[in-house]
């Protein structure tokens, strides 16, 4: 097992332990216009400011050592964090980049503006379990500021799930339970969402209504924030789910790197070893 921790030495450390509360849109009941709109923002967050630049050349290394250039991107909400990686991970030579965006609740919305990335682009309509992939569904396995969704014993088995089925995957998260970091930023999140929904694309007057009339999207975007930050993984904690499933036919890479401003994007990595 491998670890690597790039730019947290100099970072401001004030965390606290995991809670596992309710984020309000990935319950079954969560209306599916509000979910839509708050996965458009996310969306919006990922490409404009592009958190997850950091972890590109990690993720370009793992599909080279993996020997494919097909990526199956499980929890993906509208699906930007990784399609915001696709221009890098071609520059470093992944050619002929295909990628499969999945949900369990498919945001078909989304469906309109997956286009003009270089690389050839699906979204599946049906929903797919995260811990229970079809085999039929090749390629190696990415979740973006998903992972903290899921219990323990829930986060073991979408690991175990990739190394049974012989894929290699990738865990990224840039929320953190540093509330020196993530303080301040969670609390202007509905500031920040009444800012940014004047630019996002697709123009929708239902974006309007339930932004600034009814302002449900702002109010949970704030507290699934904050729930996010605290059910979000630890270093040391995927280290432990990674040790429990005492399987050494993977090699793993788990650390941080650092991210925009003082954040960091908190990863964990595992590819198959080359078969002797």
């Amino acid at each position: 097992m491998n670890g690597r921790t790039c730019g947290s030495d100099t970072a401001i450390v004030w965390s606290v332990g995991r809670v596992h509360l309710v984020e309000l849109h990935e319950q079954p009941w969560f209306p599916a216009v509000w979910r839509d709109l708050l996965t458009d923002y996310l969306s919006f967050y990922a490409t404009v400011f592009r958190p997850y630049a950091c972890v590109g050349p990690l993720l370009a290394e793992a599909l080279e050592r993996e020997g494919t250039a097909r990526i199956v991107d499980l929890c993906s909400g509208a699906g930007r964090p990784l399609l915001s990686l696709v221009p890098a991970l071609q520059d470093s030579g992944i050619c002929d980049l295909e990628v499969v965006l999945t949900d369990r609740f498919p945001n078909l919305g989304a469906l309109e503006s997956i286009g003009g990335t270089g690389a050839k682009v699906t979204y599946l309509t049906t929903p797919i379990d995260a811990a229970d992939v079809p085999m039929s569904l090749k390629g190696f396995r990415t979740l973006f500021t998903s992972f903290h969704h899921f219990r323990p014993e829930s986060a073991r088995a979408i690991l175990a799930n990739a190394v049974d089925n012989g894929e290699g995957v990738g865990i990224f998260e840039y929320t953190e339970r540093n509330w020196l970091i993530w303080g301040l930023p969670t609390l202007l999140i509905p500031l920040f969402v009444w800012l940014c929904t004047p630019f996002m694309r697709p123009f929708r007057w239902r974006r309007l209504l339930w932004t600034y009339l009814v302002p449900i999207v702002p109010v949970v975007a704030v507290w699934d924030g904050f729930v996010s930050n605290l059910r979000t993984y630890s270093v040391e904690e995927l280290h432990d789910l990674v040790e429990q499933m005492a399987d050494d036919r993977y090699e793993w890479q788990i650390g941080q790197a650092r991210s925009i401003g003082v954040s960091r994007v908190t990863y964990a990595i595992g590819v198959p070893w080359p078969l002797a």
